[in-house]
């Protein structure tokens, strides 16, 4: 059931986002801090990377990949995401009318993979996962912005990025 709805996640904008081809294609690339909720909060690096189709000058979505990391060893704790993201800007951001800064919310659904070091070995698991959260973009110029955004899910975490986007086209 869970990667059935992965699928319908990741599948979700594909009609909309073909009829609207005159929307721009970007790529964010993020890295920053999660931190994982379990008996204390485990801290970890993250880095990963969406790909988004604008459907109107304000609404996206597309997929997410996160890889996050903790512990210094070579082998530590590790989580793998894979969600499907709607990212609505509060104003346009991109266009004739398009705002310098913007404020956005971001949601996303998808699957949560995780990796767990024991002395024994290792022991994997995944969930269905969810997230949810806001942040702001600023324009570097016409095809490059930078933000930070702020976002809470499941498996329990936060998570405060900075991402840059590169428009495609």
């Amino acid at each position: 059931m869970r990667y059935v709805l992965l699928l319908g996640a990741l599948l979700a904008g594909g009609p909309a986002a073909a009829a609207a081809q005159d929307r721009p294609l970007v790529v964010d690339a993020t890295a920053g801090y999660a931190g994982l909720v379990d008996e204390a909060t485990d801290h970890y690096f993250v880095a990963g990377g969406a790909v988004r189709k604008y459907l109107t000058p304000r609404l996206s979505v597309g997929p997410e990949f996160v890889f996050m990391r903790s512990g210094e060893e070579i082998v530590g704790d590790l989580v793998l995401m894979l969600t499907g993201n709607v990212v609505y800007d509060f104003k346009p951001f991109h266009g004739a009318d398009a705002a310098r800064v913007t404020p956005f919310v971001v949601g996303g659904l998808g699957g949560f993979w995780s990796r767990d070091d024991f002395p024994t070995g290792a022991f994997w698991a995944s969930d269905p996962a969810f997230t949810a959260g806001a942040g702001v973009h600023g324009r570097v110029n016409d095809r490059v912005s930078v933000a930070g955004e702020y976002r809470l899910g499941w498996e329990l975490h936060q998570r405060i990025t900075a991402s840059v986007t590169f428009e495609l086209w």
